[in-house]
């Protein structure tokens, strides 16, 4: 297990800074995500943790000992930071077997054949690939072939694991297997890891903090449980799960939905473009009464839910209901919305 501190670092590219101002304390055995829409500074990040990027400011400590240092011009390179690194691509070598894929670092370390050969097969086994040793890259599905390269980069039983958006070359119900496998063997390891991805589900199942990134800035850091139900900011809200954001109004110490006499409590600075945010799941839908009025425009059925587009004024609200019977609802017909956990940006 590793820990890991990042001060105030820093990534410019002539006049574009990619990554301003991050700060963590990763703990050992953590397993932290940096989650983000593309270009957003996640990957640059990780790879300078990694060490195939310099920082131009900043300092990456890992376990109290420095790995880059702009003020004291420290860099130490990849290979003598003693993390395993797992890329988007499988990146197995299609002319090795399996077992030498994942054995191939050990070897160029020299560690003795038969002990190298005990610790690749412990790793396949982990990876559920124990009888696969002797196949080539070309024999196996994608999820296998990524499977050997997280078994490769474990081989060297490193306390850090950075994984750069590793799942995102597979299919969706491959990727929820996946995520689960790559979790329990965390776990089982006790080791840290740094886990870079776009996709909000991974980020929420697997992680014990989620780093939330845009425009090279960290917007937030917490549990998945603190980035849902209590967003820093608009942009945390839209970005993880869905969201409704309604023109509102301020009226004293309170927020009004526009053109509607449904409120929450709101004490904040006067804004031009006040919206309320309120999370599909959040609403209540009814027709037999209720606190907003408004029209079905539009729906979609779901098995076990079904999702609803609802008309309040100029403003469509999307509501998700549970259970099949609110299907027998149509287009045109009139429902109330009652609102909780309500949100003012």
């Amino acid at each position: 297990m590793a820990q890991v501190r990042i001060e105030h670092l820093y990534k410019r590219f002539g006049d574009v800074t990619a990554v301003g101002d991050f700060n963590i304390d990763i703990q050992e055995g953590e397993f932290i995500s940096f989650l983000g829409p593309s270009g957003c500074g996640k990957t640059t990040t990780l790879r300078m943790v990694a060490g195939f990027e310099r920082a131009t400011e900043g300092n990456i400590i890992i376990d109290d000992r420095i790995v880059s240092s702009s003020d004291q011009g420290i860099f130490v390179p990849p290979e003598k930071r003693g993390v395993g690194m797992v890329f988007q691509s499988y990146a197995v070598w299609p002319h090795m077997t399996v077992a030498e894929n994942v054995g191939y670092p050990l070897k160029i370390q020299k560690v003795p054949k038969e002990e190298r050969q005990a610790r690749v097969q412990e790793m396949l086994e982990m990876v559920r690939l124990g009888e696969y040793g002797d196949r080539y890259p070309n024999q196996l599905s994608g999820g296998q072939q990524q499977r050997v390269s997280l078994a490769r980069a474990l081989v060297m039983r490193p306390g850090l694991l950075l994984l750069d958006e590793p799942l995102s070359n597979l299919d969706a119900k491959l990727r929820e297997s996946m995520r689960f496998e790559i979790s329990a063997i965390q776990k089982k390891l006790g080791i840290t890891v740094i886990y870079v991805t776009h996709d909000q589900s991974e980020a929420m199942t697997m992680s014990d903090r989620i780093v939330v990134m845009s425009m090279g800035v960290v917007q937030q850091i917490g549990t998945p449980y603190e980035i849902y139900t209590r967003p820093a900011n608009k942009m945390v809200a839209d970005f993880v799960g869905l969201i409704n954001f309604i023109p509102a109004e301020q009226k004293g110490d309170r927020a009004f939905i526009k053109g509607t006499n449904f409120s929450v409590p709101y004490d904040g600075a006067p804004k031009d473009e006040l919206q309320i945010a309120v999370r599909p799941e959040n609403i209540t839908m009814s027709v037999n009464g209720g606190a907003i009025a408004g029209t079905i425009e539009e729906f979609f059925y779901l098995g076990d839910s079904v999702d609803y587009r609802v008309l309040v004024g100029d403003t469509i609200i999307r509501v998700i209901e549970k259970g099949a019977e609110l299907g027998a609802l149509k287009i045109g017909d009139k429902v109330f919305l009652d609102m909780d956990k309500v949100m003012v940006f």
